[in-house]
């Protein structure tokens, strides 16, 4: 019954840290009890959006082994298929243009279990600036951050201590104008505590929240020379590979209070 309880502690605990080993994702989970058809439980979220270039990354959080599959129940459109995913596992999937609109998906085991993926292309007017939070943990948690502005972005900078990320723009203007920043929530994460224009706190910016999103609109002059985020959450210190330690350890040392504790009653 023990070995059963920490296997699954160690599923549980693993699905967060494969979800998060990947740039530019977008996370589906598939919940634990989804195999039963008298449980409300399939992929989670059931609707996703994601943008060309995204990786979707599907984790078996159930005990036991799920597929996924694009198109629908008994009639699959060829986009992918996932074959056995384990507990514990994970398929990625890269969205390509040729999937611009609502793919659907479904297990094949499992056929109740359906979702749709919302792809949009790459937004009209918005730039990019990659490989934010390499200088974070381990440097292999990291997202690519959509942007609008008349000024370029040419650096980033995480600081895990105070919990935020500020970004160094360039560029000759002659107005002001707003940088409207597209912040994926595993990168900075809301309540936002702040916003700092050249390290002098403002509190003129909007926020709106959307799927694994949230888009930052704040107004900068042509001397706005860095911006400053500050969150509840930004990406982690520790990445995949510390945090696996972690868990390893933790269960480790459950196992071992375990043994001694049994030892003590006999």
């Amino acid at each position: 019954m023990h070995k059963i309880i920490i296997t699954v502690a160690i599923l549980v605990l693993l699905i967060p840290l494969v979800s998060s080993s990947f740039a530019d994702t977008v996370q589906v989970t598939i919940l634990t009890g989804a195999a039963n058809s008298q449980v409300s439980r399939t992929f989670s979220p059931p609707s996703s959006n994601a943008l060309v270039g995204d990786t979707v990354q599907f984790g078996n959080g159930d005990t036991v082994a799920h597929s996924v599959t694009s198109g629908t129940p008994g009639n699959p459109d060829g986009r992918f298929d996932s074959g056995t995913i384990q507990p514990g596992q994970y398929f990625s999937y890269t969205v390509t243009a040729a999937d611009v609109g609502v793919v659907q998906f479904y297990d094949k085991t499992y056929p109740w279990m359906t979702g749709t993926l919302n792809v949009q292309a790459s937004q009209t007017g918005y730039k990019k600036v990659n490989n934010v939070g390499a200088d974070a943990g381990d440097g292999k948690t990291t997202f690519n951050v959509q942007y609008a502005s008349s000024k370029d972005i040419v650096s980033s900078v995480i600081n895990p201590k105070d919990k935020s990320v500020t970004f160094t723009l360039v560029g000759n203007v002659t107005t002001g104008s707003n940088l409207v920043l597209d912040l994926p929530t595993g990168l900075v994460n809301a309540p936002f505590l702040g916003v700092w224009i050249d390290n002098v706190q403002t509190k003129n910016f909007t926020i709106e929240s959307l799927s694994g999103i949230n888009v930052v609109t704040i107004p900068i002059s042509p001397l706005t020379e860095q911006v400053s985020v500050v969150g509840s959450s930004v990406v982690p210190e520790f990445g995949p590979i510390a945090g696996l330690i972690l868990v390893v350890s933790i269960i480790a040392t459950i196992m071992v209070a375990r043994f001694r504790l049994d030892h003590k009653l006999v």
